[in-house]
């Protein structure tokens, strides 16, 4: 090293060229350890999303530990120029950031997610502020990382004259630096390309934001966009889905029971709409089935409530889903068990038609969809009921629109007023006008339903067909007064809590106060069907509803949040802050939706849930797989 006789900028210097030395091999370390994330995430199967994985490996942690450097070590060289001070002090800033990547790692292993402030409350004890002994081993590398830093730093310090001959930093610099362009620009190239191989890695690494440029490209007409729509669509027919569902293909048992099923899904009704008042029909037919006094929709809107009903899934699991345009495991068994089936739909089914309703063309199956109106819809399944030949069971899905639009037939008399007619009366009160238009609409509902069940009477079937009576989701009148109307915009049980009763041909009727959620409803048809030989692990993250034993939490949710249902709260997540590494989380009141102190989330349901999240997904770990088995059990 050159040296100028002035010793402040001597010293400087040699502490700045020390700096660079000591990043470089802790850049080969951090990469070294970091390598088990490659280990642990579903290794790519094709050779460029392989060659990626590499490239951002060595890309992305020389990149945030260059960084680090500059915005740390860098200024405090001038600041501290003293070698042995900011020598130790750089080590110790070196121990705890590799300590904290081996964390990450064995997180990311456990739960497929990065540190985050959720993970520490973890990482606490329930009552203590200590370390959960489980993990308490995890920090017993400490010192030995610690003692190779010092020994790595010291011998850099007193090797630094001849290191300094070797003309190597601009060659490592720009290697580094084009592994990291490198590996951005093939993530915006597979972004846009719809190629999963690599954009299924965006979560592998912490604190990684890979790049993405479709409305750039767009905007200057640089990616097609009709093109990039038929990509999309494309990839439902590739078989490199990352999602393992089922677990292991349908094995049906041939000594089920031949029952006619009926499911009943009324879009947008509330869980206290039923009873004598507003539905005396079905109130009266609950009390002959087992009746669910709190039961909960996977989500707040239409399109993941169905998918709960129909999948037995999550609802966080509805993207790949409809990706790979995987078809719900109870259809699957009504098709291939030779059951009649009738799908009567007064909406257009849209997305259902390419996930819950595809390939369901044939000679066993009736599709009417898109009638507008309700009795038209009711009319078509009293026709097909009538319709149907004794000695084959048949399965029947019914989705009402009335109630969600708020609208009755011409001619059918309101019972609730005042109501939504009324409105031009400055007097007025306009939420309890729109709740009487709704309980009008469900009374209606009441009434069409009842003319089903009626054929199911005439025609002989009532005793050999079970009836499930759900929906979707509920609808809110700004209930918990913040200004919410209708649905999707929060998770409050005016929106989330719905109607179930099942009345099933032999079972006593019974009145279940425990929580329960749209999962369970598919395995509960299943197993008391005798339906299949496969385990409901192998098919669903529900439960059987007439076990008798109930989960403590219910998991709802949709693409941007997973919320946590419990005796008296509602914990609402939300995925860009948990996988971005924040963990910032939301505490509600059950009862009436207001926010509550912060409570910590205990390490059994943490695994618990995460195992919900992650158990249908390829290269799962052996814990979560575990987990999920003793929550089926």
């Amino acid at each position: 090293m050159l040296e100028t006789g002035h010793h402040y900028r001597d010293q400087v210097s040699k502490i700045i060229s020390w700096g660079h030395w000591f990043s470089l091999a802790n850049i080969l370390l951090a990469i070294l350890l970091a390598s088990r994330y490659l280990f642990i995430a579903e290794w790519p199967e094709t050779m460029l999303g392989q060659v990626y994985s590499l490239i951002s490996l060595l890309g992305h942690f020389s990149f945030i530990i260059f960084i680090l450097y500059l915005v740390v070590i860098f200024p405090i060289s001038f600041l501290i120029p003293f070698p042995r001070t900011l020598r130790f002090l750089t080590v110790i800033f070196a121990t705890v950031g590799l300590s904290l990547l081996i964390i990450d790692t064995e997180i990311f292993k456990l739960y497929n997610l990065h540190i985050n402030p959720i993970i520490f409350e973890i990482l606490l004890g329930e009552s203590e502020q200590t370390l959960n002994s489980d993990w308490q081993s995890l920090f017993v590398f400490v010192p030995f990382l610690f003692l190779v830093e010092l020994l790595i730093s010291s011998f850099l310090w007193h090797r630094l004259r001849p290191l300094s001959r070797f003309k190597l930093g601009p060659i490592i610099a720009i290697f580094f630096f084009c592994c990291f362009l490198t590996g951005h620009l093939l993530h915006m190239w597979a972004d846009a390309a719809v190629y999963r191989p690599i954009t299924a890695q965006k979560a592998n690494f912490p604190l990684a934001y890979p790049m993405t440029a479709r409305t750039f490209l767009a905007k200057y007409g640089w990616l097609d966009k009709e093109a990039f729509n038929k990509r999309i669509s494309d990839t439902r027919k590739q078989s490199d889905s990352r999602l393992d569902y089922p677990k292991k293909p349908l094995l049906i048992n041939n000594d089920n029971q031949k029952l006619n099923v009926l499911l009943i899904n009324i879009s947008a009704l509330r869980a206290d709409m039923l009873n004598d008042s507003v539905m005396p029909e079905m109130s009266k037919l609950a009390r002959k089935g087992l009746q669910f006094n709190n039961h909960f929709s996977t989500s707040n809107n239409d399109l993941l409530g169905n998918f709960g009903i129909m999948y037995g899934l999550a609802p966080q699991y509805w993207d790949d889903i409809e990706t790979s345009a995987k078809p719900p495991f109870m259809l699957d068994y009504f098709v291939q068990a030779g059951y009649n089936l009738g799908i009567f739909n007064t909406e257009v089914l849209a997305k259902q038609k390419q996930t819950t309703f595809i390939n369901l063309e044939g000679p066993k199956t009736t599709i009417v969809a898109g009638t507008k109106k309700d009795n038209e819809t009711v009319q078509e399944t009293r026709r097909w009921i009538k319709q149907q030949d004794k000695s084959t069971p048949w399965f029947a899905y019914v989705s009402l629109q009335s109630v969600q639009k708020m609208k009755t037939p011409n001619g059918f008399p309101a019972l609730f007023y005042p109501n939504i007619q009324d409105l031009n009366s400055q007097a007025i009160n306009r939420q309890i006008a729109l709740f009487n238009s709704y309980r009008n609409s469900v009374s209606y509902i009441d009434k069409a339903v009842a003319k089903i069940v009626y054929e199911l009477e005439q025609s002989k079937q009532y005793d050999n067909t079970v009836i499930i009576f759900t929906a979707n989701h509920g609808n809110e009148f700004n209930d918990s007064e913040d200004q919410s109307w209708g649905y999707g915009s929060n998770y409050s049980t005016y929106q989330t809590q719905v109607p179930l009763f099942i009345v099933w041909p032999g079972k006593t009727p019974s009145v279940i106060e425990q929580d329960t959620n749209h999962t369970d409803l598919v395995p509960t048809i299943l197993t008391n069907l005798a339906a299949v030989k496969n385990p409901i692990s192998d098919y669903s993250n529900g439960i059987d509803l007439f076990s008798g034993h109930f989960k403590t939490w219910q998991l709802l949710g949709d693409k941007n949040n997973f919320v946590i249902l419990q005796k008296d709260t509602i914990t609402l997540f939300t995925y860009q802050s948990l996988f971005s590494r924040q963990g910032n989380h939301d505490v509600r009141n059950r009862n009436d939706y207001k926010s509550i102190p912060l409570t910590a989330m205990h390490e059994t349901q943490f695994k618990q849930i995460f195992a919900e999240l992650n158990y249908f997904y390829k290269a799962v770990p052996a814990q979560i797989q575990n987990e999920a088995l003793k929550i089926k059990h």
